[in-house]
């Protein structure tokens, strides 16, 4: 059986066996380029300047002989050559290769090119010149080329198979080109808006990788990408039904004109990237559909949140109860209110994110910031302070970099723990400043809230975050700052259910939702549970002071002890009844609670 080149997705060569066959990146792209285009040799010259630097003839050939070297070397450990050369051409080795480019071809069928093509062409191939770049777009234009010719062909024999594959073809090339109107028709069965009646436009452009990369987010609709469900121990029957549940969501959506859906293949790739906020920049996603399967004893509930990426929001959540008896009959009910809700929420939503998206430089930095305001570590805190700066560099009147240097100030008092008075009003000053800029969003009066609290003005605190969670109900940072205002508010019962709930809608938060959540249940006598909240964090440094409280109180002075210590490794000057004059607890029972705890630890 011969070897196999993978071209469309990941570029990769495997043996027999299906395993990676470790081989030069760029001896793979030759063989890629010979193969796709039905060829058994080209000139060296042509491969320097295709693969290499154009600009520099000297510098791309002293590439492709150092290319040619290692291909030699490697091919001699394999005992396999599949490329040769000579002084001036390379050429297919004599091992034979298959290649999925092979059966792209005119006449392949609906259902081959829809099994085919669900990635793009070398989609992970970064060019490094333009004469590549330009050969990659064309290869990936052609091939939607073939996939539209075959699904308005119309002559596939009607069936579930052939269905399926008419969807998943429509839902690819929907991805490519929201305008495409006959193929929107295809997947809605809705008439085709005639040409004639539709805005004349100049005839589009094969842009560049490059080039598209710096088009303005603006010029096209939102994208949304409606990621496959999360289930756990959901029964087989709720699991199969809540993923054919998003798909009649997503093939819903593609009526819309006044938004990009990602295609179910490339949305169920990104489920699975370990860094997903880089993957929705690196794909301009602006907004997505998390849910999630929960089972619940003898029924299932499907919770669904949509999520705005530029400020990490959620603007939509909803639960829908699932009976094993209505799977099937509630399905297109459900799918209808929650295409519905999307709609409806993204288009109330697009005067915010033109806002995002109006200056690219000063948005990307934000989001820099936004990533590393995650951690609470003074220098991760100072260096999210630095990108929200630069934001403000590339556009002054940007709203949520203010509200990320007020978030910033505020942090590191927190962490800090001194007491430093001027870190709060600086806090306190971009806070009101951001609320002046743009009065709509909710950080704003988010982190005057927060200010407030720490300043003991109790009432102008939970006004304020009053104000930000009616704006945006489900924002899981809001109501996570308005729980640590109920519990140093003296209600810390209160505090918890809130804390609890911006959990479930973040639950992979930051250390300062499970840092909340440790201080309501040490409040409350759940000392046990303020250590399991702890436990949570991935830096619990910031958390020492009420760990060692808690051991206390649960009669473990050992390692109380073990946790003072580490407080004093971290802030050699910490001072217990100055700490204690900064903690902005409302009630003295409270207070005096906390204080017990410390004094008990050994502080």
């Amino acid at each position: 059986m011969p070897a196999r080149l993978q071209t469309l997705g990941h570029l990769r060569l495997l043996d027999e066996g299906g395993n990676d066959i470790v081989f030069p990146e760029k001896a793979l792209l030759i063989l890629c380029y010979l193969l796709a285009r039905g060829v058994s040799n080209m000139p060296r010259a042509d491969a320097a300047s295709l693969f290499w630097d154009d600009a520099n003839s000297a510098a791309a050939f002293a590439n492709l002989r150092q290319t040619v070297s290692r291909t030699q070397k490697r091919q001699r450990e394999l005992d396999r050559t599949y490329l040769t050369f000579t002084d001036t051409t390379i050429a297919l080795g004599p091992e034979a290769i298959e290649s999925d480019i092979d059966k792209v071809r005119d006449g392949a069928g609906l259902s081959v090119l829809a099994g085919l093509l669900t990635d793009d062409f070398l989609k992970y191939v970064r060019p490094g010149n333009q004469a590549l770049s330009s050969w990659i777009v064309l290869q990936r234009a052609a091939h939607m080329a073939l996939l539209r010719s075959a699904l308005l062909d119309g002559d596939a024999p009607d069936g579930a198979g052939t269905r399926q594959a008419r969807a998943a073809a429509a839902l690819r090339l929907l991805e490519s080109n929201p305008n495409d109107e006959e193929v929107r028709a295809v997947l809605t069965g809705r008439t085709a808006v005639p040409a004639s009646l539709m805005t004349l436009q100049p005839p589009a452009r094969v842009l560049t990788p490059q080039e598209a990369d710096i088009a303005l987010p603006r010029q096209n609709p939102p994208r949304v990408v409606l990621l496959p469900p999360v289930t756990t121990l959901a029964a087989r029957t709720a699991a199969r039904f809540s993923e054919a549940l998003i798909e009649d969501v997503t093939i819903g959506l593609c009526a819309l004109r006044s938004i990009s859906i990602i295609a179910p293949h490339t949305a169920a790739q990104i489920s699975l990237q370990a860094d997903r906020a880089d993957t929705y920049e690196r794909h301009k996603i602006s907004y997505i559909l998390e849910t999630r399967l929960r089972d619940e004893g003898d029924h299932h509930t499907l919770f669904a949140q949509l999520i705005f990426f530029g400020s990490d929001e959620v603007i939509w959540a909803e639960r829908f109860p699932l009976s094993a008896e209505g799977l099937a009959r509630s399905r297109q009910m459900i799918s209808h209110q929650i295409a519905g809700a999307i709609a409806t929420e993204i288009e109330r939503n697009e005067l915010v994110r033109g806002d995002y998206e109006r200056d690219a430089a000063a948005y990307r930095s934000f989001l820099v910031g936004q990533v590393q305001l995650k951690n609470l570590d003074l220098r991760d805190i100072r260096r999210a302070r630095k990108s929200f700066r630069e934001a403000l560099q590339a556009n002054g009147a940007f709203a949520p970099a203010i509200g990320g240097l007020a978030r910033s100030y505020f942090l590191e008092w927190l962490v800090t723990a001194r007491g430093d008075e001027d870190l709060l009003r600086q806090a306190e000053r971009h806070a009101e400043e951001t609320i002046r800029a743009d009065e709509r969003l909710p950080s704003g009066y988010r982190e005057l809230g927060v200010v407030k609290l720490y300043a003991r003005q109790f009432d102008e605190s939970v006004a304020y975050l009053d104000r930000a969670e009616a704006l945006s109900p489900h924002y899981a940072n809001v109501i996570a700052s308005y729980a640590d205002t109920l519990v140093q508010a003296s209600r810390p019962d209160v505090g918890l259910k809130k804390i609890e709930q911006a959990i479930d809608l973040n639950p992979l938060p930051p250390d300062e939702y499970f840092w909340t959540a440790a201080g309501a249940s040490y409040s409350l006598g759940l000392y046990q549970q303020a250590l399991d909240y702890i436990a949570r964090m991935k830096d619990r440094t910031p958390a020492d002071r009420l760990a060692a409280a808690s051991w206390s109180m649960l009669g473990d002075m050992k390692k109380a002890r073990q946790f003072i210590r580490r407080t004093y490794d971290v802030h050699p000057n910490f001072d217990l009844d100055s700490w204690m004059a900064i903690v902005p607890f409302k009630e003295e029972w409270q207070r005096r609670h906390y204080y017990d705890g410390l004094k008990k630890a050994g502080f």
